[in-house]
């Protein structure tokens, strides 16, 4: 009954244009930690005296509905070949991953099993062994096996030909998945992986259906997986409901009934949304900007929870196009480009300097270190100049037109506006091309673009997910096809590096060449604010939004 109610509301707010026009029932969102950042309601005088009586937490109660807001639909419902934000956000609830972030565990990073029982890695670190849970079946009745495993990793660390895989670098090390006994998973790799395990508990490596994947080629129009909801009903362009597996392996969940996904494209109205109880959470990285955060704090009735993430909000260059193609020219921008104002003005003040890598983490370079650098120095006055003398010396010296590619969201509008501001500081006037999120994504596919403002996001602040997706050749998110033999080499070094200093002294010597050759320039890496009712119990963002999404914890207070 809630959810047939809730689809009614949504057509009618397709209809009238404003999430607000509907009836909404009463529904339910809480506060917790922020990952990484301390949480703002501790005592000034820190810990509580030892005598004071600590109230009994309260016990999760079962029912109702969560609702949620994204800006867009998934471009296909494929998570192995998809990299937008909406995507793991709309999808994540059907299924399951071999491993997982404890969602309740954070700011904690710590892995736990998810569709295993448990796992041993051979002393060469050559060898993984999954064994898995048993009972579990996928959403139409299929048991579930090892089988299912062996087409999941085999089609991200190999695809087939015609299908594309993000995540294909950072699990290369993968040689073979014996699948042979139903219910153990053998991993043999190439080199020992440092990260393998924190890649496998990403939301991106999900396991997926094989006897859908067979029958049907792919997921791009399916959603069908293992996890605590399942799909009852999808409107494009107006909302995803998911309904309450009965089935799920893991004893007394999910809480929720359900989960309702609106699609509501205006930044104003999600917000207006959360505030009036139509929704009862905006995630990350589409949760609420810092003039809304503030606003938020003051509502009685909202949690707002903050925390940087491993995204990088760049300026991309295609080096296959000229004169991007000349590193002078790449050169010549990266110099002119002020990230202090970027995080002043464009992010709003919620965004930390850093290279290719975040200085807030363990592998970047020191924001000291940083603001002595070419690019990053204040005043800019040097590095416009020698900018200026680059691009003469190129046969620019007046500067040249190109076009700027970004989404129509207000964030991305905000990047673009300053991306082409800077750009003028050299004579480089740059239509500002926006584009919806599926045609903006199949130009960046198809390399049809000469220069992008976008936030990059990756699962866990880890070299082999970074430059594995964005900066080695043929990487799944190497829009701007950058390509450096030396750059290839030392990311495989690194990669099976288990000695921490000796992978930090490898990543350090990449991060150089691409300050170097400048296939991007790195703008900041975002702050963000996710903002949900104080209703919401037992959600804890994560330190990505590409992790914690399957809401098998989450309940809502009356």
């Amino acid at each position: 009954m809630i959810i047939r109610r809730l689809l009614a509301e949504a057509s009618s707010l397709l209809v009238l244009g404003l999430l607000l026009a509907g009836c909404a029932p009463a529904l339910t969102p809480t506060p917790t930690l922020k990952p990484g950042v301390a949480p703002t309601n501790v005592p000034a005088g820190g810990i509580a005296p030892a005598l004071t009586p600590k109230a009994a937490a309260p016990q999760p109660k079962y029912g109702g509905v969560l609702t949620f807001a994204l800006p867009a639909d998934p471009v296909t419902f494929d998570l192995h070949q998809e990299t937008g934000g909406q995507h793991h956000l709309a999808l994540m609830p059907a299924y399951n991953g071999l491993l997982q972030y404890d969602p309740l565990a954070w700011p904690e990073a710590k892995i736990a099993p998810d569709l295993v029982s448990g796992w041993e890695v051979s002393p060469d670190g050559l060898g993984y062994t999954f064994r898995l849970r048993s009972g579990v079946k996928w959403h139409d009745g299929v048991p579930f096996t090892s089988r299912d495993v062996k087409a999941s990793l085999d089609r991200v660390s190999k695809p087939p030909r015609g299908m594309r895989s993000p995540r294909q670098a950072s699990v290369s090390s993968i040689t073979n998945v014996d699948a042979s006994t139903a219910d153990v998973v053998k991993i043999r790799l190439d080199q020992p992986s440092a990260s393998l395990a924190s890649i496998l508990a990403i939301d991106w490596l999900a396991v997926l259906p094989q006897h859908v994947i067979e029958a049907k080629g792919d997921m791009k129009r399916d959603i069908l997986g293992t996890g605590p909801f399942k799909l009852k009903e999808y409107a494009a362009g107006t909302s995803l409901v998911y309904v309450k597996n009965g089935d799920y392996f893991a004893p007394g969940r999910p809480y929720l009934d359900g989960i309702m996904i609106y699609v509501v494209r205006d930044e104003s109205t999600r917000f207006a949304a959360l505030r009036t109880g139509r929704v009862l959470y905006l995630p990350f990285p589409y949760g609420v900007s810092p003039p809304q955060a503030e606003i938020a704090k003051g509502d009685r009735n909202l949690v707002i929870q903050s925390n940087w993430e491993p995204s990088l909000v760049h300026f991309l260059m295609n080096v296959q196009r000229a004169p991007w193609s000349d590193p002078r020219v790449r050169r010549a921008a990266s110099l002119a480009f002020d990230r202090q104002a970027f995080i002043k003005t464009a992010a709003q003040g919620s965004a930390l300097l850093g290279a290719h890598m975040p200085s807030k983490g363990p592998w970047g370079i020191p924001e000291d270190e940083l603001l002595k650098m070419p690019g990053y120095r204040q005043p800019k006055d040097a590095d416009i100049a020698e900018a200026k003398r680059l691009l003469a010396e190129v046969g620019f010296p007046e500067g040249f037109s190109t076009t700027l590619l970004t989404r129509p969201e207000s964030s991305h509008r905000a990047r673009g506006t300053f991306a082409l501001a800077e750009l003028t500081k050299l004579g480089i006037k740059a239509e500002h091309v926006i584009k919806e999120t599926a045609a903006y994504d199949d130009a960046l596919s198809r390399g049809a673009f000469d220069t992008r403002t976008h936030g990059v996001a990756t699962a866990i602040d880890d070299p082999d997910l970074r430059f594995g997706e964005n900066y080695v050749t043929d990487g799944g998110r190497n829009y701007g096809k950058y390509s450096n033999p030396n750059f290839d080499d030392l990311f495989r070094r690194q990669s099976r590096a288990l000695d921490i200093v000796e992978r930090k002294r490898l990543v350090r010597e990449m991060e150089m060449i691409l300050l170097q050759d400048n296939p991007d320039v790195p703008l900041a890496w975002n702050v963000d604010n996710i903002a949900h009712s104080s209703r919401m119990r037992n959600y804890k963002m994560a330190s990505s939004a590409y992790l914690n999404n399957k809401h098998q914890e989450v309940w809502l207070a009356d």
